[in-house]
């Protein structure tokens, strides 16, 4: 579900990762995906400080949850956090050294 979320995030479909997020929580609010699917919500809202929130909550769930990782890098450079978007990313490389994801965050 969070592959799907991150969809509605690249479509910019604000009304559908808002349905998306609301039955997540309703079915699981302690599911790592679940946090990174309020995550990508807020972050399509430009709610940088908040989609952070929720992926660290999906760490403390999952601290081996690659996209959970990656996300919070993209949140750290949006948030002009250069130190702890690599720190985020080099986690994600560390956990899946062929992902794509985190090397490009890692690249920018």
């Amino acid at each position: 579900m969070d592959i799907y979320s991150n969809i509605l995030y690249v479509k910019e479909d604000r009304v559908s990762l808002s349905q998306l997020a609301h039955r997540a929580v309703k079915i699981d609010k302690y599911r790592p995906e679940t946090c990174c699917i309020v995550g990508n919500y807020y972050s399509l809202k430009a709610q940088h400080e908040k989609a952070v929130q929720y992926f660290q909550r999906a760490l403390k769930l999952d601290r081996s949850y690659l996209s959970a990782w990656t996300l919070m890098g993209h949140e750290y450079v949006e948030m002009k956090n250069t130190a702890a978007a690599i720190e985020a990313y080099r986690r994600a490389v560390d956990i899946n050294e062929r992902d794509y994801r985190a090397w490009y965050g890692l690249g920018q």
